[in-house]
């Protein structure tokens, strides 16, 4: 794969030139350094607390795509380039641009097929590690000057050279980690044992975290702590087609990921919220994005994909979210693929443009569509053109379904609800209460239960305060059961618990002063009796006698007295603590 020459794209009266479906390609390698071209003056308002030149945007035109197996996403750069992004970036934005004029196929560092056997499952193992280490130089070269990097690839294995290079530089330039933010329909964690296809594409983020470590330096040995970035700083969004080896390891290094549903559930304004909150207000962050992480409705041209995903709005928002935080120090955009749309020119050219509005949002320009130039792609794949103009996708979206969703086509619609209360109850605290409450109530139940039998064998009247406690007894086990329901179906609402808790504490407190009169009363009450008849007892009667089997008999009762009290106690504390509680998580989520 040949670099392709796009030096015309910026030639030094600032226009951008018109390129023909007949732009040549070269095998040479671009030995040429680095060039700046463009408008000093960077029109964002966002000031950037980890940027030293704001002003100047670094670019690295990834023409790779041995990470994974499918042709034609080593051509998304030339794709981009042409139409428009860069002149775009300059002219609207007012960045300096920074980098080569090609771009780079890395032939030089590429060994041929028969010398690039797997290794440890991972297909093209040499090549890739090859490339990405270029690339962590590239961007690092960048990235070390304080400019924002902008890397266009390429498919998603370039970012082990992308972040490896921002996480370098930013750790010598300002003693500081990196955080990642990774938009994309699929985790790529996986490691070379658990990935079941050996493509690289999947498990950038396993070697960059260091879950996946390899001594030889030709199989990505050369990475050390110094490229590594924290499971800890690491969040997801935009997830839907996991694998089962990457859910575990997702679960097991408690990494912070936001799936579909996630975003179904909360929005994603409240998604990116609750993501930048968990990195922290104060770390510089390198966004990686996946153009799969769309819907396919919006991004078809991609290698991988799924149902289900972004919308084109989405993804914007996520990009300017993370550019107004003024936190933004690096970006990529991978897998767009201008040869797998099913319908080719129209599905390419929607999916061309998707990446030219993710990568605007990410530098800080209001996403629209772009000036309509007659987009060709190079290095032998099919050119295609638009009808110009081209509806924008943001203003009148239903025209871009038009565009890209055939008759038999699934057209659906996401309803988002816009706010939903997520409590969060201390585990132990609502489990132990449980415990004690079943334990208390099943014991009051067996008590009470006991009694009355004793009270028809002896042809006595049965009090109302018998049933009446094992009636509200049985309502706390109830209400137990209804708790453990609900918290199954992730509904267990405070307020729920509040009033049953209410409810039942005047209930247990009626019952516990009735106890207590029993007990205590001024005449005939149990505890005079017990102690006159039963423990005060002298002699106490032993042996094996109907008077033993008696007094063991009265004895028995006088202590399941004692037990109903102290249990009716404990239950009445336990439920002011379970109001306290649900009200704590109430106050909590306010």
């Amino acid at each position: 794969m040949s670099p392709s020459r796009v030096s015309s794209d910026y030639n030094d009266n600032g226009a951008s030139a018109t390129h023909q479906s007949s732009t040549t390609t070269t095998t040479t390698k671009s030995t040429a350094p680095p060039r700046y071209f463009g408008n000093p003056e960077n029109t964002s308002m966002i000031e950037s607390k980890f940027l030293s030149q704001p002003q100047d945007l670094g670019i690295v035109a990834v023409g790779f795509s041995g990470g994974q197996g499918k042709p034609g996403v080593d051509a998304a750069p030339t794709a981009l380039i042409e139409s428009g992004l860069l002149t775009q970036l300059r002219d609207e934005l007012g960045y300096r641009l920074h980098g080569h004029d090609a771009v780079h196929s890395y032939a030089d560092v590429v060994p041929p097929p028969e010398r690039d056997q797997p290794h440890r499952g991972m297909k093209n193992p040499r090549a890739v590690s090859a490339v990405t280490r270029r690339i962590a130089d590239q961007v690092y070269e960048h990235a070390r000057e304080g400019r924002l990097v902008l890397t266009l690839g390429g498919d998603h294995s370039i970012a082990i050279g992308t972040i490896a290079g921002s996480a370098r530089a930013t750790r010598e330039r300002l003693g500081r980690d990196i955080a990642v933010i990774w938009v994309d329909a699929h985790a790529d964690i996986n490691t070379p044992e658990t990935s079941g296809s050996g493509n690289v594409h999947g498990m950038p983020v396993s070697f960059l975290t260091g879950l996946a470590r390899e001594d030889k330096e030709e199989f990505f040995g050369w990475l050390t702590d110094e490229h590594r970035v924290s499971v800890k700083k690491l969040v997801y969004i935009g997830l839907r087609d996991v694998d089962v080896g990457e859910k575990r390891i997702l679960r097991e290094n408690g990494i912070k990921a936001f799936s579909m549903f996630d975003i179904d559930k909360h929005g994603i304004g409240r998604v990116v919220e609750m993501a930048l909150a968990h990195i922290g207000n104060d770390t510089p962050i390198h966004l990686s994005f996946d153009v799969d992480a769309l819907d396919p409705m919006w991004a078809p041209s991609t290698g991988t994909p799924v149902r289900g995903g972004l919308t084109l709005r989405e993804g914007d928002f996520i990009c300017e979210s993370v550019h107004q935080t003024g936190s933004l120090v690096a970006v990529d955009l991978v897998e767009v693929n201008p040869r797998l749309a099913a319908d080719t020119d129209l599905g390419a050219h929607e999916t061309v443009r998707a990446g030219c509005s993710i990568s605007d949002a990410e530098a800080g320009l209001e996403p629209r569509a772009p000036s309509c130039p007659e987009p060709t792609l190079t290095s032998n794949t099919t050119p295609f053109t638009s009808p110009c103009p081209t509806p924008n996708r943001r203003s009148n979206p239903s025209a871009a379904m038009a565009s890209t969703v055939t008759s038999d086509s699934l057209v659906y619609e996401r309803r988002v609800v816009e706010r939903i209360h997520k409590y969060h109850w201390p585990a132990v605290q609502l489990n132990l209460w449980m415990l004690i409450m079943l334990i208390a109530s099943c014991l009051i139940i067996g008590v009470f239960s006991t009694f009355i039998q004793i009270q028809q064998v002896l042809q006595l009247p049965i009090p109302w305060y018998f049933p009446y406690y094992i009636t509200v007894s049985s309502l706390s086990v109830a209400f137990i059961l209804l708790l453990l329901w609900l918290i199954f179906q992730r509904r267990l609402l405070p307020s729920i618990v509040m009033i049953g808790g209410f409810i039942l504490f005047v209930l247990w407190l009626v019952g516990l002063i009735v106890i207590s009169i029993q007990l205590w009363g001024p005449s005939n009450s149990v505890s005079s009796s017990c102690n006159l008849f039963v423990f005060g007892a002298d002699p106490q009667p032993k042996g094996q006698t109907l008077q033993t089997l008696a007094w063991l008999e009265q004895r028995g009762i006088c202590q399941s007295w004692q037990a109903v009290f102290a249990f009716g106690l404990v239950g009445a504390i336990f439920l002011l603590w379970i109001m306290v509680m649900a009200y704590q998580v109430f106050a909590d989520d306010s």
